[in-house]
């Protein structure tokens, strides 16, 4: 293998992983929600930690991504609201995954 052919597998694996990361900052970006005035990141984390106070109380409060209370006063539509927005960033994740992986062979 000569040395245009390493240069070129190498630009191609450094623009794979650009692509993928810059990817992934799409995905960390369109989680972001804002609710009742605050700022939450639809991660599964924040899930989860919903879904647990949600089975154990009608209202609770709970810190946003900035270090403020929230008061939740509907965790049903929050929790509805912070899934519907990670799968619609996953979706969007997995479909440019399935182009970079195109992009390899």
């Amino acid at each position: 293998m000569d040395i245009g052919n390493f240069k070129k597998d190498s630009d191609l694996a450094h623009d794979l992983s650009q692509h993928k990361k810059n990817a992934l900052e799409k995905l960390h970006s369109r989680q972001i929600v804002a609710y009742q005035g605050k700022i939450f990141r639809a991660n599964p984390e924040t899930i989860n930690l919903v879904q647990t106070f949600k089975a154990h109380n009608k209202e609770f409060f709970m810190l946003d991504t900035n270090g403020n209370p929230a008061h939740i006063t509907n965790p049903e539509e929050f929790l509805q609201l912070l899934m519907q927005r990670n799968q619609e960033a996953l979706n969007t994740y997995h479909q440019l995954f399935e182009d970079l992986k195109q992009k390899r062979f």
